[in-house]
């Protein structure tokens, strides 16, 4: 089954951390709709019009990272959730802990919320010895899609059958993303 909660689903797009989730000892599915071959992400869009609730919350950018960037008070400290943001942030130091001790020069990091939950660390290292530019970034988002939409995300026509779908579902995604230019 998806790694999920009873009402947000949490797909794995990637083999690579697929692999690292099971070694954290938490379980992944990912999407039918994937590619099997290569590491392809699943992107989803969906219109919303003027009169639907706001899919994804503004960021608003802070100047100390928080501690988690999981909604406080909703959201347990030993959820599946919070295992997960755990292994992508510590994913994250350790890839720019090694780029920086390859190339001598420290990333920049800013980071950022949202009112409802979730938010972002972006690190950027520019004019390296190695790198031109690298940047590792980790995004925890809450929000919510239309039912179409979640039915191709899982890959799955019968999913929310049976449910009242005339509202949106729900989700959470959280993934660590990297972009390096020598």
């Amino acid at each position: 089954p998806p790694l999920s909660t009873d009402r947000e689903p949490l797909i794995c797009c990637c083999a690579g951390m697929a692999q690292t989730m099971k070694q954290a000892g938490l379980q992944a599915r990912r999407p039918a709709a994937v590619m099997r071959a290569g590491r392809r992400s699943l992107a989803v869009r969906a219109a919303a019009t003027a009169t639907e609730k706001k899919a994804i919350g503004v960021e608003n950018y802070v100047s100390a990272v928080p501690d988690s960037l999981l909604r406080p008070g909703i959201d347990s400290d030993n959820s599946t959730k919070s295992k997960f943001e755990k292994v992508i942030r510590d994913a994250q130091d350790s890839i720019c802990a090694a780029i920086e001790e390859i190339d001598g020069t420290k990333f920049r990091q800013d980071a950022w919320t949202r009112e409802d939950g979730g938010g972002g660390i972006t690190r950027v290292l520019q004019d390296g010895n190695v790198w031109e530019k690298a940047g590792v970034n980790v995004s925890v988002v809450y929000g919510s899609m239309p039912p179409e939409a979640y039915r191709a995300a899982v890959g799955n026509p019968e999913a929310l059958k049976g449910k009242d779908t005339a509202g949106r579902v729900p989700f959470f995604a959280a993934g660590i993303s990297s972009v390096m230019h020598p």
